[in-house]
């Protein structure tokens, strides 16, 4: 025993201090039994070194997890786009009169609460002017039209939001990605907000006009116009972090190309945002002043339709 604690004293005394380890520290390690010394180096090793206890995800690994994920959500972005022309083709956008994050979605189960929401529907214009003759049955058809596109922005909204939190924390975003992906998520909630704002303009009543109630077409113009920039923006990120970059020569021929690419996708956006401003039904051959009045049928101004003053 008293050979042991001379020779652990010597070993002590001529072996090189670690980085790390307090004399303390490292006069107990040589009385310990050579197996829990290793065992002690391992953990010794991970905890004054945490970057060494979880190993760093390559760039490849983590471009392509983001890539797919903007891939999936423009792809929801795009059936929020076709479900939304659906409800206005069947003309169900304003048969919820209210707007509630959490609550409204839970739907109708009852005959009660049905009744209840079909009175509610009854107090506004569409169904005073236009759908005075409606039944019940009618009205839970085109509830059902506006529920499910309500419900789909919700889900839009989660498949940015949640994937958005988890990669952020993860460290899955470098600082220009970072900016982006905040502003797409920025971005859903803006639709969300103006979503509403667009159909709260339709279930205004004017007393001085007995048109059939329409939602503002500027408002709905924008709704549309920040959905597209929502998908595209989606899109063209995962696409980048997707594809390979190619060094292409700056040659007058791709110049070119590139300026007729962004001329015809411009040209594409107003075709679609103009299509919005057609808000009203007129008879199917138009020409002249009608076609100019079928076009622009709301005459109120564009600053006084988005409420600004």
């Amino acid at each position: 025993m008293l050979l042991r604690t001379l020779l652990g004293g010597a070993r002590f005394l001529l072996a090189p201090r670690r980085r790390g380890f307090s004399p303390t520290q490292q006069c107990l390690r040589w009385w310990q039994p050579p197996q829990a010394r290793i065992r002690h180096n391992a953990v010794s090793e991970v905890a004054f070194h945490p970057k060494l206890a979880v190993p760093p995800i390559p760039n490849a690994v983590t471009d392509r997890t983001v890539g797919r994920w903007l891939l999936i959500c423009s792809g929801t972005v795009a059936g929020a786009v076709v479900l939304g022309g659906i409800t206005r083709l069947t003309e169900s956008g304003l048969s919820m009169v209210d707007w509630h994050l959490v609550r409204e979605m839970k739907p109708p189960r009852t005959q009660e609460e049905w009744e209840t929401e079909f009175q509610k529907y009854q107090q506004f214009p569409e169904f005073k002017i236009l759908n005075h003759d409606m039944t019940l049955r009618e009205f839970k058809f085109i509830w059902y039209m506006e529920y499910s596109h309500r419900m789909w922005g919700r889900l839009v909204g989660l498949a940015y939001i949640i994937p958005a939190a988890y990669f952020w924390r993860k460290g899955y975003l470098n600082r220009s990605l970072k900016s982006r992906v905040l502003a797409l998520c920025g971005l859903v909630c803006f639709q969300g907000l103006l979503g509403w704002y667009m159909v709260k303009s339709g279930l205004e009543e004017k007393t001085d006009s007995h048109d059939i109630p329409r939602v503002s077409q500027y408002r709905l113009a924008a709704h549309l116009g920040s959905a597209l920039v929502l998908y595209c923006s989606s899109l063209w990120t995962g696409l980048s972090l997707l594809l390979p970059q190619q060094k292409l020569l700056e040659t007058h021929q791709l110049l070119r190309l590139r300026r007729l690419t962004y001329g015809t996708a411009g040209l594409v956006f107003l075709t679609a945002i103009s299509g919005n401003l057609h808000n009203c039904y007129t008879d199917p051959i138009l020409s002249g002043d009608r076609m100019w009045h079928a076009l622009w049928c709301h005459t109120s101004d564009p600053v006084e339709e988005f409420g600004l003053f």
